[in-house]
């Protein structure tokens, strides 16, 4: 059996290979497929040589619509699947790891040390803060809480999903699996131009999740509305 893994590309092919190698050392059967949002570094070639491209974008069509494009195909025929972003390195075993918990959404844990990732990590109590640059979603999670809100394009739909979900008696989890994760990688190798418009449009995905629910992102409703109270960074 394949176990599906879902990543969403804009440029920044160099990570993107370094992930899909990754994906690919799991100790498990793993298939990438790849949603591309409008590169131009040649991330599209790439992946079609390699028979993993899904579906491909001329412009960005943002995080949350190519997450809801992906699972809406893959859960669809699988019974669950792993989302990474092209700006992670997986461990060996952190696919298996996290079907272990059986868990409708579980995510690992994002580290910013390429240490961090070299042993097995200890077996220890999940945590309520989902990390969405990996998660593990099932079908019957995505049945239920539905696809992420393309109201915020870039920004604040994971906070969403996690509320939703939360409301809706779904557990997810944040599980002691490490794995190395780049960080704001698509801001960082985008021109000033394409910088300014992700940061506008970020503005854009807050103000949104502020009018729907009534309390900012990190504020101390949020907190209380999916049941902990320490930070939840959006992705």
């Amino acid at each position: 059996m394949k176990h599906p893994v879902l990543t969403l590309t804009h440029n920044g092919l160099n990570l993107t290979k370094l992930a899909l190698a990754s994906i690919y050392q799991q100790g498990i059967e793993a298939k990438a497929y790849i949603i591309d949002n409008g590169s131009t570094d040649g991330t599209v070639e790439w992946a079609d040589e390699r028979k993993v491209l899904l579906c491909r974008y001329l412009d960005n069509h943002g995080v949350s619509a190519g997450w809801n494009v992906g699972l809406n195909i893959l859960l669809a025929e699988y019974e669950h699947c792993l989302v990474i972003g092209n700006d992670t390195i997986l461990p060996w075993w952190l696919y298996k790891e996290l079907l272990s918990y059986e868990l409708p959404f579980v995510t690992g844990l994002a580290v910013n040390n390429m240490e961090l990732i070299k042993d097995r990590a200890p077996r220890e109590p999940l945590q309520p803060a989902p990390d969405f640059s990996c998660f593990l979603i099932r079908r019957e999670a995505w049945s239920k809480i539905g696809q992420f809100d393309e109201g915020m394009k870039f920004y604040a739909s994971d906070v969403d999903y996690h509320i939703r979900g939360a409301k809706l008696g779904i557990s997810m989890m944040k599980a002691n699996v490490p794995y190395f994760h780049e960080g704001s990688s698509t801001i960082k190798n985008a021109s000033q131009q394409e910088r300014h418009e992700i940061e506008h449009q970020a503005d854009l995905d807050r103000e949104f999740f502020q009018k729907k629910w009534g309390f900012k992102v990190g504020s101390l409703e949020h907190h209380t509305a999916v049941g902990f109270h320490s930070e939840i960074k959006s992705a």
